[in-house]
């Protein structure tokens, strides 16, 4: 999706370990994240502002290059021509173009925006966009997959209806649960959005209140410039059996919960609907293939969070599996 296709398995998993090592960083990043005290944040933390451009010069080593590679296949091949690559997320990014702002530029902007000079990302900011689609969108999604899954485990008749659902749609000898299909399955969709009520993919979503914004609280308005705090999970629990997992309130004419596990507003994750879609074929063809079951012992299936900057399982799924057409099993 990034890239394009024809990178080999070296370069994935070196690209998905320095993913992981900047998202166990992620709480070093805030302490930076104010520009108007960087300075002294650089001297103070500098041992931690060494690793994290350590990380990001890693990050322009191995991005780099890949960018360059799809600008010149581009340079070679027109949009109306036959031989046009497949289309990657880079190649979306270096046709953008972004306000080019200067000094007074806000204000210009604010007079008249056909006023504002444009211009094209750099390689900084093209390294960064691609980062955080790589882990943004591969890390929650991972974290997705496995927690609905354990809940499956957990509560096998849902398991059974997500199972009997997707036989109703799916003929048997077909290769997969297409995605044609995906948006005839109420129920998966109910038990994926029940477990994403229970464990958003962040734990945490930070909002700055505008100069147009009308934020009350506790019967006061609250200024422009503060930052609120909200926390997923627990805006999700506003609902009768809070901790329980129960599909059926996301069917038609179940109760109406409030969350938002992806954000809201115009910072709403961009890539919701293609997270959803991944999910949902995910979900779907491992139940299809195969019946999962609880392991005993030290590898029971174990619900609590580990909140870092995403919210994973304080011990990873473990599970048996068995297949759940055994008629088509080959030798």
């Amino acid at each position: 999706m990034c890239f394009g296709d024809g990178l080999d398995g070296g370069r994935v998993r070196a690209m998905a370990d320095a993913q992981s090592d900047l998202v166990r960083s992620f709480s070093d990043v805030r302490l930076f994240a104010n520009a108007k005290i960087l300075a002294v944040s650089r001297l103070i933390y500098r041992n931690k502002w060494k690793k994290l451009a350590a990380l990001r010069q890693k990050q322009e080593e191995m991005y780099l290059p890949l960018i360059d590679l799809r600008r010149r296949r581009r340079s070679r091949h027109r949009p109306s021509s036959s031989s046009e690559p497949p289309a990657a997320y880079v190649d979306t990014l270096s046709d953008l173009e972004v306000p080019d702002e200067d000094d007074d530029g806000p204000a210009k902007l604010a007079v008249n925006k056909a006023h504002y000079k444009r211009r094209r990302l750099c390689d900084g900011e093209l390294v960064g966009m691609c980062a955080e689609l790589l882990g943004a969108g591969s890390e929650t999604t991972a974290s997705a997959v496995q927690w609905i899954m354990a809940n499956l485990v957990k509560h096998a008749d849902e398991q059974e209806a997500v199972r009997r659902e997707i036989h109703n749609f799916v003929a048997a000898e077909a290769d997969q649960v297409g995605e044609e299909v995906l948006g005839k399955l109420e129920y998966l969709n109910a038990v994926i959005m029940e477990a994403l009520r229970l464990h958003p993919p962040t734990s945490v979503a930070y909002r700055q209140v505008m100069e147009d914004d009308h934020v009350i609280h506790q019967g006061q308005r609250i200024p422009a410039g503060t930052v609120v705090y909200c926390p997923l999970a627990a805006l999700a629990r506003s609902c009768e059996d809070p901790d329980d997992f129960k599909p059926q309130r996301f069917l038609a004419n179940g109760a109406d919960v409030k969350m938002m596990p992806f954000g809201a507003g115009r910072r709403v994750c961009p890539g919701k609907d293609t997270a959803m879609r991944h999910v949902s074929y995910f979900v779907a063809n491992l139940v299809r293939e195969f019946v999962w079951t609880e392991v005993d012992g030290e590898h029971a299936v174990d619900l609590r969070p580990h909140v870092e900057f995403f919210t994973l399982m304080k011990r990873p799924l473990r599970a048996h599996l068995q297949l759940a057409r055994p008629e088509l099993k080959t030798n």
